[in-house]
């Protein structure tokens, strides 16, 4: 007797449909840490699951952070995060979510190699940096991933919606549909972190502190130290990361709008001490005042 595989849109139907059952039932329970080398599950409101099976850590380097990596983007690139410090908890920093705002992955870049040059950020609280969330978006100049999808509309936020592909903030075919979503998704499973900084850019003088959730705090102390104004809101932005990491699930994060045309040296300069005073290493590593 022959044994009929299920084609993997069905699949993937049927597992939404589960989780929504499951999210229904309010079956809240949050699997266990797992270790580098399983495959973690990450669902969301829709119930949308994401798996990456390539999660693993990678060999161990004295000299500098422990390395994840998460998965690939869609065209192939490895999708790493760098961890500083020791446990759980402490600060997720995520740049280049969206591939024309290129400054933003430039600053969280030059985060990394900052803190890989000092000795003090080892001994720190912890700090995880994806600086390049959408490679492949990067290396084309555009906003959205190869397949054109805008990844911070991407995610299982309660006010996803549906929109035409090619459409500015097309969020894909459902929640979690990307490589690159899932990246993040994992990367906040695996550090619990207590707080988020996404790291964009925005046009017409309105670079900002722009936080969601419970962050006004981190983004009035990162004001005193960039002077970029504080702002609540920036419209809508279905199915963002700030909607579904900060409104929906309460983390405290703070999307960290560059001048879009400011090279990224000048914006690293314009924000490294707010990114290290945010990030709790203002004690390990000297704070220019």
């Amino acid at each position: 007797m022959r044994t009929r595989r299920i084609p993997a849109p069905v699949l993937c139907v049927l597992l939404a449909m589960w989780g929504c059952a499951m999210w229904a039932a309010g079956c809240g329970v949050r699997p266990p840490m797992l270790g580098g080398d399983e495959a973690p599950m990450v669902a969301g409101r829709a119930g949308i699951a994401c798996q990456v099976a390539e999660t693993q850590s990678e060999p161990p380097n004295p000299a500098g952070p422990r390395t994840i990596r998460l998965g690939h983007s869609v065209e192939g690139t490895p999708l790493v995060l760098h961890l500083f410090g020791r446990g759980d908890g402490g600060t997720l920093v995520i740049g280049g979510i969206h591939g024309d705002e290129p400054n933003g992955a430039d600053v969280a870049q030059r985060l990394l190699e900052h803190l890989e040059a000092e000795p003090g950020a080892r001994d720190g609280p912890p700090v995880a940096i994806l600086p390049q969330a959408n490679p492949d978006g990067l290396a084309r100049g555009t906003r959205g991933n190869a397949r054109g999808v805008d990844v911070n509309r991407n995610f299982p936020a309660a006010n996803w919606r549906r929109l035409e592909p090619g459409h500015r903030y097309y969020g894909g075919r459902w929640p979690a549909s990307e490589p690159e979503t899932c990246a993040v998704l994992i990367a906040i499973r695996l550090t619990r972190p207590e707080r988020i900084i996404a790291i964009h850019a925005i046009s017409g003088g309105r670079h900002c502190n722009n936080f969601d959730g419970p962050a006004e705090d981190l983004a009035r102390a990162m004001s005193a130290l960039n002077g970029y104004p504080v702002v609540a809101s920036l419209g809508p932005c279905h199915g963002s990361l700030g909607n579904w990491a900060g409104v929906d699930g309460g983390i405290p994060i703070l999307t960290l709008e560059l001048p879009r045309l400011l090279p990224g040296p000048d914006a690293w300069d314009q924000n490294r001490d707010a990114l290290l005073e945010a990030i709790g290493l203002g004690r390990f590593i000297p704070v220019a005042r």
